[in-house]
């Protein structure tokens, strides 16, 4: 699917990348508010229930304090960035001032992203306060598969979510989150469909095995099958119904290209996470980089321990969670706009 140009700021950042020095601060900060969560999705890292290794009733507990929130996003904002991505490893609307935290994001004027599992959330208050963008965990194209992936749920809570879509419609983007497993790969163009009937955007990623998950794994024939068919299918089906989606940066992610192989990692110059408890990640992976009681967030974003990480996703040495990467899409995107952004100079010298 074709993309939009790159942005003056998305150029200065990937110029900033080329240099090896951030010439802005990151485009997107990532904000965990809670570890709260009230599904149990079948391949998550902190729920699922099967995990070899649950986590504690003290993590799950946590939840970000709403003076320290307000403090990092005013921080962040003053080093240019331009998006705040809420959320958390559980779900962000079990947090009590979750209202208050998307008021203050858009009084910032500040394009706000939301990630929720959209059980929670009151569609008609959420409509009135418009953000930008809400990345829906729906993970199926039917009732049954929903419910497959997310055990603890009633089939209606299918139906529930998309008249909540509907209700956002030509207010907020929504973009169905479709982490693709051994439940749902057979599902690629009806997850489509279903997209097209609501006027959502697709978002397609390969789901992720945490210990004792690992049945619901794509093995190596299913990959097959989706790169070589499903895949082409639903893109197919995708341009017919007009469709946004990222299935060429989801057949990458499948292929197995990732930072460190064919797509190199912008993290350190267009993205940044701040945790629950106050510590600033690199990127999903949670590689530590400082902690937001310790530096104002622009000290950190140039601090030597930043600059170090950054030296060495370029010079390609990854970490062992890069083989899973949850930021492909914004790496491909990158890697893509950077390629355009060659090819213009080179006709300009031309």
């Amino acid at each position: 699917m074709a993309r939009a140009p790159a942005s003056a700021s998305l150029r200065e950042r990937l110029q900033g990348w080329r240099e090896g020095n951030p010439r802005l601060g990151p485009e997107a900060v990532h904000i965990d508010i809670t570890n709260v969560c009230n599904l149990d999705c079948i391949t998550c890292w902190n729920y699922a229930p099967t995990l070899a290794t649950p986590k504690s009733a003290e993590w799950k507990r946590q939840r970000l304090d709403p003076l320290r929130f307000v403090r990092i996003v005013d921080e962040v904002a003053a080093t240019g960035t331009e998006r705040i991505i809420l959320s958390g490893g559980g779900e962000p609307f079990t947090h009590p001032a979750i209202w208050d935290f998307i008021g203050h994001v858009k009084a910032r004027g500040l394009h706000l992203t939301l990630i929720s599992n959209g059980t929670l959330i009151d569609f008609d208050r959420l409509a009135v306060l418009a953000p930008d963008q809400i990345l829906l965990n729906l993970a199926a194209a039917s009732a049954d598969t929903y419910v497959a992936y997310h055990p603890n749920q009633p089939p209606a809570t299918f139906a529930r979510l998309l008249a909540g879509v509907n209700r956002l419609r030509g207010i907020t983007a929504v973009n169905f989150v479709l982490v693709i497993n051994a439940v749902n790969a057979g599902e690629l163009v009806a997850m489509v469909e279903l997209a097209a009937a609501h006027g959502a955007r697709c978002s397609f990623k390969l789901g992720d095995q945490p210990p004792g998950t690992e049945g619901y794994a794509l093995d190596a024939a299913s990959r097959a099958a989706l790169l070589a068919e499903g895949i082409p299918e639903a893109m197919k089906r995708a341009g017919e119904l007009a469709v946004r989606h990222n299935l060429d940066a989801f057949a990458s992610q499948l292929a197995g290209a990732g930072p460190g192989k064919a797509i190199p990692c912008f993290a350190g110059y267009l993205y940044s996470r701040v945790f629950v408890d106050g510590r600033v990640f690199f990127c999903c992976e949670h590689i530590e980089a400082g902690h937001i009681d310790e530096s104002d967030f622009a000290t950190i974003w140039q601090s030597p321990p930043y600059r170090a990480l950054r030296e060495r996703l370029r010079a390609g040495r990854s970490f062992p969670g890069c083989a899973r990467c949850g930021k492909h899409d914004m790496n491909f995107a990158a890697a893509q706009a950077l390629t355009a952004l060659d090819a213009q100079s080179r006709a300009a010298d031309c």
